[in-house]
């Protein structure tokens, strides 16, 4: 946008803990503000007293050099839309939202059903999310956009050595995290190759709550095939992803993976778990990529034995020459379907109209910020009323053996309930095997395949983000026995209420 001439403008706030500060410059034509002195917005309570004031006058600034509307593309952070709302009690005439959606999940749905009333204009990363939005805002049909990730990718596809008689290299990049991304399955993957007698060397680059598993996990006799590298600026990625053959992709939920288009660019092919969303339209099956079958509660080691069949099915033989194929096929697709200039001209189309729509201000007698509807101190985690759900779930169970699972933001926003309940809790799980062997409140943390081992008769959910995926692996519960159970109905979102209340 600065280059197309432009006043461009990025705020930047403090990293989440467990993340590294990425080392690159921004370009000099882009204005920085920031924040990282203030609280994080997921830290603050819902108090957002001191970050509304740089904002606003962020946005005076800006209307008052351009002479017209300011268009603000908050994160799927929920009080960073809370922020937006609040800037337009007090200048609705120059300020435009737009709700840019890049993932499937319900948080990311819930925030912006939540503040739909001020975003002047919606962008969704592929073809079923903004499917999803047009089903529950009819009325705001012709206002939901579909703009795909671009990624600059070179006139010439990057040379890589002949496969034969060296070893296959693999990538994944991203998020270091095991319950969407399913990153220590990509282990798995790596075993399962070794075991089909394929040379390889793998490459994790990322960082996140599941490192210090993968860590464990590589050290433990791996070091000769496996590697885990820290984040890397976004001007390194594709230098890294020219070094390798692969890209692995194991995750349950992704939107339009930028990672797996910034690989094809330079011609690394995609491996990738096949989800609704918009890995579909990224590649084309056995051409451009290879999309692989399996389960949302499939264990690490069945993706393993799924991924490295489909990779061995790829190679087309020791000669490596159904890879080679591919990544001249993804190189091109890149090229030609998400270049950085295509994705330019759909953001262009999307912020000229948010910037030419009509005001849109937040109702003056609700609270601005989205943390404010759990009553507590977290991101809007527990929608209004999940405490109550809770209680009278627990109720229901007495006298049976509850395992609860979930150990994040969801549990801890509801310690009061689950301590004061009477219920028959006798452990929690979580999908994260770091968790795994810990406590909380002392209970044990066990994995979802040894609850039964507990004794337990019955299964809590305990997220609203993250219940449907939960939900949807459920199997792995019930083959041991136990019934499962969750707090929210499908259609419940931020402002629900249970019936009655």
């Amino acid at each position: 946008m600065a280059r197309r001439g432009r006043a461009a403008c990025l705020v930047v706030h403090r990293e989440d803990v467990g993340s590294d500060r990425l080392g690159f410059e921004v370009p000099g034509e882009i204005r920085v503000i920031d924040l990282s002195g203030l609280p994080p917005l997921d830290g603050a309570g819902g108090d957002l007293s001191r970050v509304i004031p740089p904002y606003r006058d962020a946005v005076r600034a800006l209307a008052r050099e351009t002479g017209r509307p300011v268009v603000m593309i908050p994160t799927l952070l929920g009080d960073s839309f809370g922020v937006a709302a609040a800037l337009t009690l007090t200048d609705p005439e120059l300020l435009r939202v737009v709700g840019w959606c890049h993932s499937p999940i319900a948080y990311d749905a819930a925030v912006l059903d939540h503040y739909e009333r001020v975003i002047a204009r919606f962008a969704a990363v592929s073809d079923p999310i903004a499917a999803g939005l047009r089903s529950r805002h009819p009325s705001r049909a012709g206002e939901i956009d579909v703009v795909y990730h671009g990624v600059e990718a070179p006139r010439e596809r990057p040379g890589r050595p002949a496969l034969a008689g060296r070893a296959l290299m693999l990538v994944y990049a991203g998020r270091v995290e095991d319950d969407l991304k399913r990153v220590v399955s990509l282990v798995a993957i790596s075993d399962s190759l070794r075991r089909a007698g394929v040379g390889h060397r793998l490459t994790i680059v990322g960082d996140g709550p599941a490192s210090g598993r993968v860590d464990a996990l590589i050290a433990e006799g791996r070091t000769d095939r496996i590697r885990r590298l820290s984040a890397v600026p976004p001007d390194r990625v594709q230098g890294l992803m020219a070094e390798h053959d692969v890209f692995v992709l194991p995750s349950r939920v992704e939107g339009m993976p930028l990672a797996a288009l910034e690989a094809m660019a330079v011609g690394c092919v995609p491996v990738m778990r096949r989800t609704e969303t918009g890995s579909r339209v990224l590649a084309e099956h056995g051409v451009s990529g290879v999309f692989v079958e399996v389960g949302d509660d499939a264990d690490d080691a069945a993706v393993g034995e799924a991924f490295a069949g489909a990779i061995v099915g790829a190679m087309g033989g020791r000669m490596g020459a159904g890879i080679d194929r591919m990544s001249e096929a993804a190189h091109r697709r890149a090229r030609e379907r998400f270049s950085m200039e295509a994705y330019a001209d759909w953001a262009e189309r999307v912020i000229d109209a948010a910037a030419s729509s009509a005001p849109r201000a937040w109702p003056a007698d609700r609270p601005c910020a989205f943390t404010s509807l759990s009553g507590s101190s977290g991101s809007g985690a527990v929608p209004s009323g999940g405490a109550w759900r809770l209680g009278e779930l627990l109720g229901a169970l007495a006298g049976r053996r509850v395992v609860v699972h979930g150990v994040g933001r969801h549990t801890i926003e509801l310690g009061s309930v689950f301590a004061g309940s009477g219920a028959g809790i006798v452990a929690f799980c979580d999908d994260d095997p770091s968790r795994q062997g810990g406590t909380i409140w002392n209970w044990p943390i066990v994995s979802p395949s040894s609850a039964g081992r507990t004794g337990a008769t019955d299964v809590v959910i305990s997220s609203w983000m993250n219940q449907e995926a939960i939900w949807d692996r459920r199997a792995v519960y019930e083959r041991q026995g136990m019934s499962v159970h969750r707090l929210y109905d499908v259609v419940d979102g931020p402002g629900a209420r249970p019936p009655g209340v």
